[in-house]
């Protein structure tokens, strides 16, 4: 998909994310799409055809109206998340809640049905978060190496999909939060300590409720630095530009949309390690 194309999908998918089109309602026509936008109707049937594999509209020969959000393909989730300056406290909590629950289904298999090899393999990643030498840096990626390893050794590979889409995903837009995250380290590595224990004696039901401890710690971990990240992001300098806004001023998510507005680039996620 061309720059044009790609960006009057975004520019639509962005305004069914914030409301002005509900689900059931129809979309505009083609014509007043390319009108709108001025392209010409092969570039929208493009974008329709973005806005049909993200699930969030239902595209027909007599036209497309709006699907709803919770039929919509796992993709969608990028464009939620980037609607925000700072990501939705509550979306990226149910993203580490799922994200967490499929490492433990894995973290299961593999102490049920796993090689002994693979077991010292999660072992060997796991107590190298043990490491007191670790800064904040390299303990997030020693983290996500951990995760991956879980996940490879697990040998299932819909979990590995599911979770390798969710965090390619939401990691980019961990970017704004990584400077207020103050994660317990003393409570992880008792959690640590315990899974490295759990995977040794092939304990499944201690895997389960450590994975369990570590999704409370993870969400006790963000909604703080989700909090101080928004706190941050709402400076008087912004406050001034929003009560003037400029032509290039971001709208917040739900305002009118001027039909005669330009599709100018939109903020894209850059890559970035999850903290």
């Amino acid at each position: 998909m061309s720059a044009k194309h790609s960006q009057l999908a975004g520019t639509l998918t962005d305004e069914i994310l914030s409301g002005r089109y509900q689900a059931g309602d129809r979309l505009p026509s083609e014509r007043e799409l390319a009108v709108r936008f001025n392209v010409n109707r092969g570039a929208v049937r493009e974008a329709m055809s973005r806005l049909s594999q993200l699930g969030v509209a239902d595209v027909q020969p007599g036209g497309a109206r709006v699907a709803p959000i919770n039929e919509a393909s796992l993709d969608i989730i990028g464009h939620m998340l980037a609607s925000t300056q700072v990501p939705d406290a509550q979306l990226l909590g149910q993203i580490f809640q799922v994200v967490e629950r499929l490492l433990s289904m894995a973290a299961e298999a593999l102490v049920e049905r796993g090689r002994a090899t693979d077991i010292e393999a999660v072992r060997a990643r796991v107590l190298q978060l043990l490491d007191s030498r670790l800064d904040s840096e390299a303990h997030a990626a020693a983290r996500i190496e951990m995760m991956r390893t879980i996940m490879i050794t697990s040998g299932n590979l819909v979990c590995q999909l599911i979770a390798h889409g969710l965090f390619k995903q939401f990691a980019p837009t961990l970017e704004a939060v990584k400077p207020y995250v103050q994660l317990d380290v003393e409570q992880f590595n008792r959690l640590a300590r315990r899974l490295d224990g759990a995977l040794a004696t092939r304990d499944r039901r201690t895997v389960r409720e450590v994975f369990d401890d570590f999704s409370e710690l993870h969400n006790r971990t963000l909604t703080p630095a989700i909090e101080a990240a928004v706190r941050q992001s709402v400076r008087p300098s912004e406050s001034i530009t929003r009560q003037n806004p400029g032509p290039s001023s971001r709208r917040s998510p739900g305002a009118n949309v001027d039909p005669s507005d330009n599709l100018a680039p939109r903020s894209r996620d850059t890559e970035v390690a999850a903290s």
